[in-house]
């Protein structure tokens, strides 16, 4: 029985551990534009700064495609519904008054094992701009000599 007691416990210590999916966090912020109708919404990963002195909402914060052509919201919903679809859930929405502008504030999260993994499917204009320089430098600079 001893032996079998020790057996057991040698092969569950060499089974992997799984690693737990954390949570994830967006918000998306909504801003009524200035000239024009409708709203200028960007999204927070955490990643960098979303407000700018000047403009309010950073656009570099808003979503873009694969071509890097910018998403275009009908609405707060409207983004939501986007969130949805990548997996992202509800969890709590709230206003706020930056500069004299009405901000809409609504909390996704996602779970996920890595933040790579959480944000597939969704790039914003700064990371798209971040990747197509790292790929002009990669593959369209000139070798570089070993001597």
């Amino acid at each position: 029985m001893k032996r079998l007691v020790i057996f057991c416990i040698g092969i569950l210590s060499f089974l992997p551990i799984q690693i737990q999916a954390r949570k994830y966090f967006c918000e998306i912020k909504g801003m009524e534009k200035g000239l024009s109708n409708g709203l200028k919404i960007v999204f927070d990963f955490g990643e960098s700064p979303v407000y700018s002195v000047w403009s309010g909402l950073k656009s570099k914060q808003q979503l873009v495609d694969e071509n890097g052509k910018e998403i275009d919201f009908n609405s707060m919903v409207d983004a939501a519904n986007y969130m949805s679809e990548k997996g992202w859930n509800f969890q709590q929405a709230y206003t706020s008054v930056y500069a004299g502008n009405v901000i809409q504030h609504w909390i996704f999260y996602k779970e996920a094992e890595t933040q790579e993994e959480a944000g597939k499917g969704i790039m914003t204009k700064e990371n798209y701009k971040s990747l197509f320089k790292f790929c002009l430098v990669t593959f369209l600079s000139p070798p570089v000599s070993p001597f």
